[in-house]
């Protein structure tokens, strides 16, 4: 293995194509710098650049090692990173991986109060469609998912979390005074969707289908918040899980009214491979994450500038 320092060099050089810059930028000496590359070659027996008179460019051999060298730094970063967080009394990671729903309604009140218990625990948070989700903690590159139920899980372990109700969205007036509706009565309309990977667009197009049609999505965007001022702007309407588009509704020209039809009423997975559960840490947040959806502690907590005079009573 060859010393970071070296690396880091080579790094240096290869993305500014110049030695003399790469050896500024790390603290040393020209003829060091140029010892550092030339004991690299000397090592792997190959030449690393194409020195020339506008510079140095990466051979087909130093392109190879360029993106080997980064991804020993990025591991040694990391070590870094975590030995620091030890050294700080953390006693370990748990890195969770959320679908959109989660995180708008539920997840982030549930996660701060284990924090409250748990302050030894860093958590490394990052949101995904279920299905990606499902996949990286088989290939373990994550230690426990939330997820919407009925997303294939393979060898995965399941506990029950939370459930949520999905809604319509219109713009405001648009639905007048209703209660709840049925998705047949809209199908046929033009929506603004999320990407077609998202549980909740699948389930969508799968409900028209059934119904011999297809679902007519004007436009796709990424976020909750961009499928809500879509359909405020009048592209099309949309449906999301009842508290998040409440919670933007109190902010933006829209009418929510929840969807009557029992596939609108759905469930979350707390998920993890087998061997996750081995990790105490890993267990302890499974086990407060599922607690709390049996105790009922509310919903996500929205902002005061986004609640409505009678929720601010």
């Amino acid at each position: 293995m060859s010393d970071l320092t070296s690396l880091k060099l080579f790094v240096r050089a290869a993305e500014c194509g110049s030695l003399s810059e790469a050896a500024r930028m790390s603290n040393l000496a020209i003829a060091a710098a140029s010892r550092r590359i030339a004991n690299l070659e000397h090592r792997y027996n190959v030449k690393l650049f194409q020195r020339s008179r506008q510079g140095m460019a990466l051979t087909g051999a130093g392109q190879a090692c360029l993106a080997n060298a980064r991804a020993v730094l990025d591991h040694a970063q990391a070590m870094d990173a975590e030995m620091a967080d030890f050294a700080g009394g953390v006693r370990g990671t748990v890195r969770v991986q959320t679908c959109p729903s989660a995180i708008i309604q539920f997840l982030p009140a549930d996660l701060a109060a284990y924090a409250d218990e748990r302050p030894d625990v860093r958590l490394d948070l990052a949101e995904n469609v279920s299905s990606d989700i499902v996949e990286n903690l088989i290939s373990e590159k994550g230690d426990l998912g939330i997820i919407i139920e009925g997303t294939q899980t393979y060898q995965l372990e399941t506990l029950p979390y939370r459930h949520d109700r999905l809604a319509l969205l219109a713009p405001l007036g648009t639905l007048g005074d209703r209660k709840s509706i049925l998705f047949a009565e809209v199908q046929d309309r033009d929506f603004v969707g999320l990407l077609q990977a998202t549980a909740l667009t699948r389930t969508l197009m799968t409900e028209t289908a059934k119904a011999d049609r297809k679902l007519r999505l004007r436009m796709q965007v990424r976020s909750f918040d961009g499928v809500c001022r879509m359909v405020e702007a009048g592209f099309g309407l949309g449906v999301l899980p009842d508290i998040a588009a409440r919670g933007f509704a109190r902010s933006m020209r829209l009418d929510v009214v929840p969807l009557a039809d029992d596939w609108a009423h759905r469930s979350m997975l707390i998920c993890f491979a087998q061997g996750a559960m081995s990790s105490r840490i890993t267990k302890s947040l499974a086990e407060h994450l599922s607690a709390c959806a049996a105790d009922g502690i509310s919903s996500y907590p929205w902002p005061q500038a986004m609640r409505s005079p009678v929720d601010r009573a």
